[in-house]
């Protein structure tokens, strides 16, 4: 008897320390990034605490690092993933290209990333690179890479993570919307998602896998939809959509707005359950969830603790709050009763890793280019986009109108010196200016889809519309497709707005990637009249204009005009694949 109590307390103990199936279940700690966007550094952020605007020090990759550490070391069994759109919207995609964004994501030790959109913007040419970059694979099952050579045999549809005697199976899936929202997807094709994932999960399974992750790039509405169209998938973890997840009240008590549970919990079509993760963007949250599996692979139970992390000195109306004030003391407490901002310290190593690239961007920021009256934020005829569109129209004088697309411009610009960084930063696709000959039809149906690809993705009533200068029209947000615009006129030499004709020419000035039919514009790729790429960058064009003002605000004009109030508008805090930021210079103060 006392031989068979020592062989049972060995075999506890044994288990206990292995951390895989216990009488408890097996646990998987799953840790998540999404939508960092070249988001290195850390950055002032504006939350609300006590009613007051409060700038914080939220994210970047040295406080990743410490908070991936510590969760590395208490969980054995661990998973670090990134759903997707590592690369473009800060500088160091402007002048590194993405080498330096994959360095730092081998120093968290991703274990896997899906491609995101964003991944394409230097075309599919640039792909390779980052595969030689990274240390860890790059998947997707629903690109069809197979006709491009470089390519195809580097990116696996699935790949399978023994994690102490357990095997964990992990898909990718890749918005099939790519080829309209990025430069160039080469030869590469999107297939159907749920199929797709319906076909990996019975692949997995035949290989006898029974933890399913799907680590997606879709979008969290497109994640919900998959966890109730397709069964076995165990969680999602997703990006696109630049989604807050967590528990309203805590959240909202410091000025943020959650937009689901964190995990939203979806049934399946056989009433099993699915987790759908998401964490934020920027790198400003990392997501953490443990999920405990049955001995058959089912989700039994799940703890969740993701973490925004922040620096620990706090500003109030540009001014510094004292270290161990009691006003300080007051902003800690607030953060921890969120549930989910915590104060991290920056990995030392990691700093000083980054510090000579932040010095070669400091030199492009510093750089004046003009000065802003007022905030110049985001909004309908309001902001740097008409500013932009403007600047089309001066950069090449022969255009009668210009059209931008809403996503082009990547955050606002708010009063005091605009720095050449922060024109980089507005407009970092770099884009050329192309002139293009349309009859009043197809700039109309061109305006049409245009508007049909953002209601898609931000609501049927949003607000978001194209930017647009030397031509004024009225939108039905209600309306159906083909009857939304309307009174579309273009201004004359004189000044004044006549209304287009059907059969007239009109030349008008768009930039590269909507030349090519991005963001649903298909007219402007398909139009038959004259066509001239002028090789002009749209930053270039946007900071001539600028330098050329000297000091701006926001136009006057109302150029484009909602009929009907829209039952929706964008959230400025969550603008899904689109960049607000304080001004950049808010993050010397914190130095």
């Amino acid at each position: 008897m006392t031989t068979w109590y020592m062989f049972l307390a060995g075999m506890l103990m044994l288990l206990h320390a292995c951390g895989t199936i216990t009488s408890t279940g097996y646990t998987l700690a799953i840790a998540h990034l999404n939508d960092t966007h070249s988001h290195l550094e850390t950055a002032p952020v504006t939350l609300t605490i006590d009613g007051m605007a409060t700038t914080v020090q939220l994210g970047g990759f040295p406080r990743l690092r410490t908070l991936v550490d510590e969760m590395r070391a208490d969980n054995p069994n661990f998973l670090l993933l990134h759903a997707g759109d590592a690369l473009q919207g800060t500088l160091y995609f402007t002048l590194f290209a993405g080498a330096v964004e994959f360095d730092f994501l081998n120093r968290l030790g991703i274990d896997a990333m899906v491609f995101g959109n964003h991944e394409f913007d230097r075309g599919t040419g640039a792909i390779p690179g980052f595969l030689d970059r990274a240390t860890f694979p790059l998947i997707s099952a629903n690109i069809d890479f197979s006709a491009e050579h470089t390519i195809v045999e580097r990116v696996p549809r699935h790949i399978i993570r023994e994690i102490n005697g357990e095997r964990v199976g992990i898909f990718g899936l890749t918005t099939e919307t790519t080829p309209q929202s990025t430069l160039d997807v080469g030869k590469a094709r999107f297939l159907d998602t749920v199929a797709t994932a319906r076909h990996q999960v019975a692949e997995l399974e035949k290989q006898g896998v029974n933890k399913i992750i799907a680590l997606t790039h879709l979008g969290y509405n497109a994640d919900m939809l998959l966890a109730a169209a397709v069964n076995g998938i165990d969680v999602i973890v997703g990006g696109h959509s630049h989604t807050l997840l967590g528990d309203r009240n805590r959240l909202n008590s410091i000025g943020l707005v959650a937009e689901g549970s964190y995990p939203t919990v979806v049934t399946t079509p056989d009433g099993g359950r699915t987790m759908v993760l998401q964490a934020w963007q920027w790198g400003h949250v990392l997501g953490n969830v443990r999920v405990v599996f049955d001995s058959v692979g089912r989700v039994r139970n799940h703890t969740s603790a993701a973490v925004m992390p922040l620096g620990d000195r706090f500003m109030k109306d540009g001014v510094p709050i004292s270290a161990n004030s009691p006003e300080q003391q007051k902003i800690v407490e607030a953060l921890r009763s969120s549930g989910i901002a915590r104060i991290v310290g920056e990995d030392e190593s990691t700093l000083a890793a980054l510090a000579p690239f932040s010095a070669q961007l400091a030199a492009f920021r510093s750089q004046p280019v003009a000065r802003a009256l007022e905030d110049l934020t985001r909004s309908m005829n309001r902001g740097p986009g008409p500013l932009a569109a403007d600047s089309m129209l001066a950069a090449v004088p022969e255009a009668q109108a210009a059209l931008l697309n809403y996503g082009a411009v990547r955050r606002d610009l708010l009063a005091g010196i605009i720095s050449a960084g922060d024109v980089l930063e507005v407009m970092p696709f770099g884009n050329t200016l192309v002139l293009v000959e349309l009859t009043g039809a197809e700039l109309k149906d061109a305006l049409e889809e245009g508007i049909e690809f953002l209601q898609t993705k931000h609501g049927r009533n949003a607000t978001a519309l194209p930017h647009v200068a030397g031509m004024s029209f009225t939108v039905a947000p209600s309306a159906e497709r083909g009857d939304r615009v309307g009174a579309l006129s273009i201004r004359g030499s004189d000044g004044s707005y006549r209304p287009i004709e059907p059969s007239a020419s009109y030349r008008t000035v768009v930039n590269s990637f909507l030349a090519g039919g991005g963001d649903g514009f298909s007219t402007l790729r398909n139009a038959g009249g004259h066509r001239n790429e002028t090789g002009i960058l749209d930053s270039d064009a946007f900071r001539d204009h600028l330098k050329k003002l000297g000091t701006v605000r926001n136009p006057d004009e109302q150029r484009i005009r909602v009929i009907g109030a829209p039952t929706t508008s964008i959230n400025p805090r969550r603008p899904a694949d689109n960049y607000v930021l304080p001004r950049l210079t808010a993050a010397a103060a914190f130095r």
